[in-house]
Formats: C-alpha cells, sequence, structure tokens
C-alpha cells in the first residue's frame, strides 16, 4: 500500500508542486486537520494559519490565509487565497502591516473586520516565518 500522495498548491499567483507527500496539517474553520494517505474524500474549508507538509520525512511549512482542500483518491488539491512558504516570508512587511492595522482600529470609519483579519494574517506569517 502506498503511504504517499499527490499535493498541490494552488493561489491566484502561484502553483507549488508538492509532488509525492506522507501528511498535511492544516487549520480548518473546525480546527486542525491532518491528511495522510488513504484520507477519505473530501472538500474542507481552510483559514488563516500553517500548513505543514512532510515529504521524504521532511518538514516544510506554508503561511495561508485560506482557502480550501479537496482530497480525492489520486491527491489532494489546496486552493488558497495566499500561501508563502517560510523562505519567502518577508517579516519586516508582515510586522509593518501589522502595525497599520492595529493603528486604524481605533478608527471607527475603518472597517474593523478587514483590520482584525489583517492582524491575524500579519501575526500567522511572523509565527510561521519562525519554522
Amino acid at each position: 500500500m502506498n503511504s504517499t500522495f499527490q499535493l498541490e498548491i494552488v493561489t491566484p499567483t502561484e502553483i507549488f508542486s508538492e509532488g509525492q507527500v506522507s501528511y498535511i496539517r492544516a487549520n480548518s474553520l473546525d480546527g486542525q486537520v491532518g491528511i495522510m494517505a488513504r484520507h477519505t474524500d473530501a472538500i474542507i474549508a481552510l483559514g488563516i494559519g500553517e500548513i505543514k507538509v512532510v515529504k521524504d520525512n521532511k518538514e516544510y511549512f506554508y503561511a495561508t490565509s485560506g482557502g480550501y482542500a479537496d482530497i480525492q483518491s489520486e491527491g489532494v488539491l489546496l486552493l488558497l487565497e495566499t500561501a508563502e512558504k517560510v523562505s519567502s516570508i518577508n517579516i519586516e512587511r508582515a510586522e509593518t502591516a501589522k502595525k497599520r492595522a492595529l493603528d486604524r482600529l481605533s478608527d471607527n470609519k475603518m472597517d474593523q473586520m478587514r483590520l482584525r483579519t489583517s492582524i491575524a494574517r500579519a501575526e500567522n506569517r511572523i509565527k510561521v516565518s519562525g519554522r
């Protein structure tokens, strides 16, 4: 029995073809979800968080702002708003975005939900960059 499966990560601007992987962990809207070979077919909504990919016994991490996991018998397709490999995360940019959003929270004319989402995304990028 095969203990790996095909993984592809697709965003509006980039495609990451990871090839054969043995495990994925992601943040669904209902909590963390782990995916291994022979997982039941499913479509799972993903939120802001970290995606962990295990390939050849090595761990790789992405920061994401959400999307969907399409789990099929032949593999997994992650359709994401954004995905950044740890090596691509610009910490200074994330910290600047967080500060800007925090500063704007006191302005009631600003979209508060959008600001809180911006803060969560920036904090996630900062957290994942430490992997």
